[in-house]
C-alpha cells in the first residue's frame, strides 16, 4: 500500500500541478493586427470628419495643430511599425496650408498614437474652406479588416474606419452655437469681431460658439455696453458729438460719407 502511494503520489501533484500552469495561462490573441482611425467625439461617438475654425481664436494664432488618433488592434510589440498613411489635399498644399509633423509610425510597446497635422492661418481660408484627406492601408504590420462601423442612422448610416477628412476655415458660415439673438440681434460676422473687441478681457471667444458657456448676466452687461457704445458712434456719425467714427462699428468699413451705417444691434425677441 505505501508502495503504490509512493507511485501514485508524485503523479497526483505533478497533474496538479500542469492543470494550475494550464489555468493562469491565457489563450494566445489570434486575430489579425489591425488598424483603423479612432477619433470621438465628447460623446465617445466615433466620427471620421472633424471641421475646425480659427475665427473663435486670438488674432495672434497662426496655426492649429490636430492630432488624428491611430488605434491598432492586436498585441503590441517591442519594435517601431510603420504605418501605411497616404495624406493628400486637392485645394491645399503642404508646407503653404499645412504640415506633417509625426511620423506614421505606431511606436514599441503602444497600441495607438496620435498622427498630428498642423493646420496654417493664411488669407486663402478667410474666404474658402480648405481639405485634407487621410487613409489607411495594408501593409506587412497591419490589416485593414476594420473598414466602417455603423451609426445606426439612415440618414448616415456609417462611418469610416480607414478613411479621415480634416475641413478648416478662418470664416463664418453659420452663427456660433451660443449667440443669443434676444441680447444683440441678428448674427453677422463684423458684429461678433466688434464685440470680440469690446469683450475680449470679459468673455472667451470660444465661448460664443458654446451654448450656455456665456451667463445671462454677461449678456445683459454685454448688452447694455454695446448700446452705450453704439449709441456715441451714432452720434459721432451724425455730428452730435467730436470723434471718428469706428471703423469696426460700421457694416462696411470702406463706406464714405452718407453710405456709412452702423451695425445693428437690435435685440430680436418673440414679440419683435
Amino acid at each position: 500500500m505505501m508502495k503504490n502511494l509512493k507511485i501514485w503520489f508524485p503523479m497526483c501533484l505533478a497533474l496538479c500541478l500542469w492543470s494550475a500552469c494550464d489555468e493562469r495561462t491565457p489563450d494566445l490573441y489570434s486575430a489579425p493586427d489591425g488598424i483603423y482611425f479612432n477619433n470621438r467625439t465628447s460623446g465617445s461617438v466615433l466620427v471620421d470628419t472633424t471641421t475646425l475654425t480659427f475665427v473663435y481664436e486670438p488674432d495672434e494664432t497662426m496655426y492649429l495643430d490636430v492630432p488624428v488618433v491611430i488605434q491598432t488592434i492586436g498585441r503590441q510589440a517591442d519594435i517601431d511599425r510603420p504605418v501605411n498613411l497616404k495624406v493628400w489635399s486637392d485645394n491645399a498644399e503642404e508646407g503653404v496650408d499645412y504640415e506633417l509633423l509625426t511620423p506614421a509610425v505606431v511606436p514599441a510597446h503602444a497600441s495607438m498614437f496620435s498622427y498630428v497635422v498642423r493646420l496654417k492661418r493664411t488669407e486663402a481660408i478667410k474666404t474658402g474652406l480648405k481639405s485634407i484627406y487621410l487613409e489607411l492601408s495594408a501593409n506587412e504590420y497591419f490589416t485593414t479588416f476594420l473598414e466602417r462601423d455603423s451609426t445606426g442612422s439612415e440618414e448616415r448610416p456609417y462611418t469610416e474606419m480607414l478613411k479621415f477628412r480634416i475641413d478648416f476655415s478662418d470664416f463664418y458660415s453659420t452663427p456660433p452655437v451660443g449667440w443669443l439673438p434676444e441680447y444683440v440681434g441678428e448674427f453677422s460676422e463684423r458684429k461678433l469681431r466688434l464685440m470680440w473687441k469690446l469683450f475680449d478681457d470679459v468673455v472667451d471667444r470660444a465661448d460664443y460658439n458654446v451654448k450656455g458657456a456665456i451667463p445671462f448676466n454677461k449678456w445683459v452687461y454685454m448688452q447694455r455696453e454695446i448700446d452705450t457704445y453704439m449709441t456715441k458712434q451714432l452720434y459721432i456719425l451724425l455730428g452730435y458729438e467730436q470723434g471718428t467714427v469706428d471703423v469696426d462699428a460700421l457694416v462696411d468699413p470702406a463706406a464714405e460719407g452718407d453710405d456709412r451705417q452702423l451695425l445693428d444691434f437690435t435685440p430680436i425677441t418673440s414679440d419683435n
